[in-house]
């Protein structure tokens, strides 16, 4: 009888699209696929590694599914992604439990890797590549494990930024781009699916090309992606500010399908932490981007991220980021305590800022933000937006939820739906009543289901 697999994704919504891969190779080669850990013969775990707190939750979570192996039908307990690229040699000496892991590549590998265990039970089985290379995302099949209406498409892997804070290159490798050919066919086959939302992902989506012939970048993506028919939207994660283009802008500005929403990462506003982070921007250039954006796309709903605690920020250097943050700049923020690791070059810093004042200095951002978001949302009240639908709402049975182009998936805020009818996974007038700090509420307009 064919073998149950189970496969659980652990971080980002990159790891997301690596674990598409995964199930689509293993479905290809005739192994049954189970959403419980229970009836699984195989449990595949694919981790995250970025920093302690994801590395305890990936430990914690692979300890806990070792035990299906005294309670379930588990033989088999594999580990992939950046956890086994990062402790590879520990893993094996300290969860015994495990019979093979697969690194930060080479997806489509894991029938393969699935077949060695099996074929030398003996032996724990590896495979891992030292220098990550990505040619497996060019063309590669996938199962979408997201609601039929949005998806994640990954334009890149790696990154060759190498900010201090980060262990992205050694875990991922340098930034390589896939080509715009494999692109526009994947979005293709995601809108045929029925897709209504394509999120664009990568470490650094505004490197785009970098690494290919010398006309083609993040600008020629966006040309090509906005010459496919259809009524969908295409959403931008994770725009390093310095190389996101004029260009760019000024093709999403003339194609309302691309979101009026940014994903950018400033990580700080002070040029003293800037230049420790090696993040190649000044505060000068970052006020000049913000309003670059905003000449482009006035309407831009933007989010972007911070690190508090990192090495050299001061109280006053945090005192200056949170100004910057009560300037009301951002829709959405998020915020990171710097997370102190062994393999990313302002360790020899040390972690002087105590993780007691990261964490008060995280919800003082969270706290300026909170009533900045809510005055924006409030300024919708009264308006009739194009809100994608995704059905009957988590919080109650008697809501609908959905989501306007302002709001990013699984990070943002919501739409409640009170009142009238809708077509689920697919675009409705709503008219928005109330408004939250991070949700909105409205009510459907006459004729959205005609």
């Amino acid at each position: 009888m064919p073998k149950q697999i189970y496969l659980e994704t652990l971080g980002c919504e990159k790891n997301r699209v690596d674990s598409e891969i995964m199930l689509a190779a293993l479905r290809k080669h005739n192994y049954q696929l189970t959403d419980t850990p229970v009836s699984a013969h195989v449990i595949v775990l694919n981790t995250c590694a970025f920093v302690t707190a994801a590395t305890e939750e990936s430990i914690d979570r692979i300890l806990n599914l070792s035990d299906y192996k005294a309670t379930g039908q588990c033989e088999k307990l594999v580990v992939t992604g950046c956890l086994s690229q990062r402790y590879q040699d520990e893993l094996f000496s300290t969860i015994p439990e495990l019979d093979g892991l697969l690194g930060s590549s080479n997806f489509e590998q894991i029938p393969f890797l699935i077949s060695q265990i099996y074929n030398n039970p003996q032996h724990p089985q590896i495979l891992i590549s030292k220098k990550p290379h990505y040619t497996q995302y060019e063309k590669q099949e996938r199962i979408q494990s997201t609601p039929q209406h949005f998806a994640y498409l990954k334009i890149a892997e790696g990154c060759s930024n190498m900010c201090s804070f980060c262990n992205i290159p050694y875990l991922r490798g340098r930034f390589s781009s896939r080509s715009i050919l494999s692109i526009v066919e994947e979005l293709k086959t995601l809108l045929q699916q029925g897709v209504r939302e394509i999120n664009l992902l990568s470490q650094d989506t505004s490197s785009y090309g970098k690494d290919l012939t010398k006309n083609t970048d993040i600008a020629s993506l966006l040309s090509a992606i906005s010459q496919v028919d259809g009524e969908h939207w295409i959403r931008i994660f994770y725009a390093y500010p310095n190389t996101f283009s004029e260009e760019a802008l000024e093709i999403m500005a003339s194609d309302p399908r691309f979101c009026r929403y940014l994903d950018m990462p400033f990580q700080h506003i002070n040029d003293g932490v800037l230049a420790r982070m090696n993040r190649k921007i000044t505060t000068k250039e970052i006020y000049k981007k913000m309003d670059q954006i905003k000449k482009y796309l006035p309407d831009i709903a933007l989010r972007t991220t911070f690190i508090v605690g990192f090495p050299s920020e001061t109280a006053d250097r945090f005192k200056e980021l949170s100004d910057f943050v009560a300037e009301g700049h951002f829709d959405h923020i998020g915020v990171f305590a710097y997370s102190h690791e062994d393999n990313i070059t302002s360790a020899k810093w040390g972690d002087p800022v105590p993780n007691a004042l990261k964490r008060e200095r995280k919800e003082q951002l969270l706290e300026i933000q909170q009533h900045i978001s809510l005055k924006k949302n409030k300024s919708h009240i009264g308006k009739s937006l194009q809100v994608l639908v995704d059905g009957v709402s988590q919080e109650s049975d008697l809501l609908i939820q959905g989501r306007t182009q302002y709001q990013g998936a699984n990070v943002d805020g919501l739409v409640y739906i009170n009142e009238g009818e809708v077509r689920p996974m697919d675009f409705n007038m709503i008219e928005i009543t109330d408004a939250h700090p991070y949700d909105l509420v409205g009510r459907a307009i006459h004729g959205n289901r005609e």
